[in-house]
């Protein structure tokens, strides 16, 4: 039985070499791109994660626990029925903004601590912060209540908006004489860009657009 000559077994090794070569790279590709899968989500969680604190939050701000003592009283405001509803204040820069809540439930949320969102720029890292004070927070200053929402190590907060500009006022009340009742529908937008430290090619955009549970029916 005559074997492989010298030529033959030359020929295989180079097309298995091709082969072999071929299969390492499709692996190192199909690697490289589960890993940028893999951050890419992670990256995603923590900023979607951030996204729905400040959604919860700020969303009952405005909340008047009894805002159900306007139902066929159109007067509930004027004569103090209705209490202080909470507010939404925002800086100026659109990076920051503070929000008053009814969370003690008596119907007046001035009387109540604020709550407040931020973004800041630690050691050149962007962080988003939470408010945690029993005081209404400055969004300027510094201060130990102010505690990071994201990760400085991992996450880079490149970009914090908010605005209310999709916010309207609407007639509630009219009693054909001439006597109007009128209030503000809340819509607050905010935007929160980030992207990974140790690899800045990783980058995800958050989105959101919160209605406050402040509206009143008459």
């Amino acid at each position: 039985m005559k074997g492989f000559s010298l030529i033959e077994i030359m020929i295989a090794m180079s097309l298995s070499l091709v082969v072999t070569s071929g299969m390492i790279a499709l692996m190192s590709v199909s690697l490289a791109n589960t890993t940028r899968i893999i951050k890419m989500t992670k990256l995603t969680d923590d900023l979607r994660i951030s996204m729905q604190m400040m959604s919860r939050d700020v969303r009952r701000s405005n909340y008047s626990a009894n805002a159900i003592n306007c139902f066929a009283n159109p007067d509930c405001v004027a004569d103090g029925t209705l209490g202080s509803p909470g507010e939404v204040f925002i800086s100026e820069d659109n990076e920051c903004f503070v929000f008053q809540m009814d969370r003690d439930h008596d119907g007046d949320a001035t009387e109540n601590a604020a709550g407040g969102f931020r973004r800041v720029l630690r050691d050149g890292v962007g962080v988003l912060e939470m408010w945690v004070g029993s005081d209404t927070p400055t969004c300027a200053e510094a201060d130990a209540n102010w505690m990071a929402v994201t990760d400085p190590a991992d996450i880079t907060v490149t970009g914090f908006l908010v605005d209310d500009d999709l916010s309207y006022t609407e007639v509630v009340y009219d009693d054909g004489f001439g006597n109007q009742l009128e209030q503000k529908v809340r819509k607050v937008r905010m935007s929160i860009s980030g992207q990974l430290i140790a690899d800045a090619s990783i980058q995800r955009t958050i989105q959101d657009v919160i209605n406050l549970r402040n509206n009143l029916y008459l």
